[in-house]
């Protein structure tokens, strides 16, 4: 497996490819909120990581820039400092593979190269494969909220989460 940067002429493959393996009881994908993320990467100020295995996406990134963090996280951690992870997703068939551990731990290289101290990522509180991912790679959580704004089933529970950088 080889994780590199999204090409351009990919992006609406991958706008599908998140769709299609990200849609879930637990994940947040509204059509007009993932609209928005990849025109966010069209204009470059979201960053898109791709894990490809024998030329096939089996998984993907995206993060956005130190400092452009949602609000969301502004009562847990100083913005200015921080990469948000907006999304990863992994194709079904190749779950509990560590792909989304590697795309994280990319995500983490490439965040102290651009000095950011944390990283901070949001889930579904009973989300348990996101969960594991982000325990396996060392992600703690800071709160736990009713959010009806974002999830509909379940305990309708939004977990806030960061990793503190280590130089």
């Amino acid at each position: 497996m080889m994780i590199r940067s999204s090409l351009e002429d990919e992006l609406e493959y991958l706008q599908a490819f998140l769709v299609e393996q990200g849609s879930n009881q637990w994940n947040y994908l509204p059509e007009a909120g993932v609209n928005e993320q990849f025109q966010r990467l069209t204009l470059g100020s979201d960053r898109c990581l791709v894990a490809v295995d024998n030329e096939a996406v089996v998984g993907m990134a995206i993060y956005r820039q130190p400092g452009d963090a949602p609000k969301i996280f502004t009562n847990f951690v100083n913005l200015s400092h921080v990469v948000y992870v907006a999304e990863v997703v992994v194709h079904s068939e190749f779950t509990g593979k560590g792909i989304g551990s590697a795309l994280m731990d990319e995500i983490i290289m490439i965040a102290k190269k651009l000095g950011a101290k944390e990283l901070v990522i949001d889930r579904h509180e009973q989300n348990l494969a996101s969960a594991g991912m982000m325990r396996k790679v060392g992600f703690k959580e800071l709160d736990c909220f009713v959010d009806l704004r974002r999830r509909e089933t379940g305990s309708q529970k939004t977990s806030i989460l960061n990793l503190k950088l280590q130089d």
